[in-house]
């Protein structure tokens, strides 16, 4: 594969780095299919998912951070301020990542992916709603339902603009994400019994499948939603993002 580069200093003094990875040869005469992945450490997990006697079968753009990490600002809805601004990453990630990203390789902008796991998962089901037509597919790692009052329930809860109707959206989240796995079990007491009333409040399990049903009810079909199994929730992005987005690329080569 090949790779390209980008430190990009945004407006509001944020320093972002952009990594393209375009497979060789010459692209499908649409272009290549494009994944998206928010935070450059799932990008990562997914290169190194590729076999290694295997072609990568699309671009992948990973998006992430010089030095000073902002994901909770940038993938979090709110008013204006230091945290809630999500409408800002989203139109940077419209009007100047994405722009970038076919400025250096022949992609198809009708088949793009979108990748995001935890508050970055949030970003892209808010992202689903207020630009559907920005993404044709998405996949969605243990999105933080917890957040704002459960906003995430609240968004979808509500009727669906037109375009959003036909985004696939497949929604995954770890096995030990609502309740206490293996190594969390052998802690003393105390933290044992804190751990578990986090995970409970939380609901991370029971809410990722409420979102998936809600999602299906408005699109038709049936839910999108998976358990990784033996994954707490930093664990469960390494697994499902890789997997998902690895998996689409393969369904839409070539086109």
């Amino acid at each position: 594969m090949q790779l390209e580069h980008l430190d990009y200093l945004s407006p509001l003094g944020r320093h972002y780095r952009l990594t393209l990875a375009v497979p060789l040869g010459s692209a499908p005469e649409s272009g290549w299919p494009l994944a998206c992945v928010l935070d450059q450490a799932q990008f990562q997990a997914v290169l190194a998912a590729v076999p290694g006697a295997a072609p990568l079968c699309g671009a992948v753009l990973g998006v992430g951070y010089v030095q000073e990490n902002w994901r909770e600002q940038d993938y979090t809805p709110g008013p204006e301020g230091e945290a809630g601004r999500a409408d800002d990453f989203r139109v940077l990630l419209r009007d100047v990542f994405l722009p970038w990203a076919h400025g250096r390789a022949q992609l198809d902008p009708q088949r793009r992916l979108l990748c995001g796991h935890s508050l970055a998962g949030l970003f892209a089901l808010h992202a689903l709603v207020h630009e559907p037509g920005l993404f044709q597919a998405m996949a969605v790692s243990s999105p933080s339902v917890w957040w704002g009052d459960a906003y995430l329930a609240r968004l979808l809860a509500q009727p669906l603009p037109p375009a959003a109707l036909t985004v696939p959206v497949s929604i995954t989240v770890g096995e030990y994400e609502q309740r206490l796995g293996p190594a969390e079990e052998a802690l003393p007491e105390p933290a044992r019994e804190q751990r578990r009333q986090r995970l409970l409040e939380r609901r991370m399990v029971d809410g990722a499948r409420e979102l998936a049903r809600e999602l299906a009810q408005h699109q038709g079909g049936e839910p999108r939603f998976r358990m990784i199994p033996g994954c707490n929730h930093s664990q469960s992005g390494w697994v499902a993002l890789p997997q998902g987005c690895l998996e689409w690329l393969a369904d839409v080569w070539p086109r």
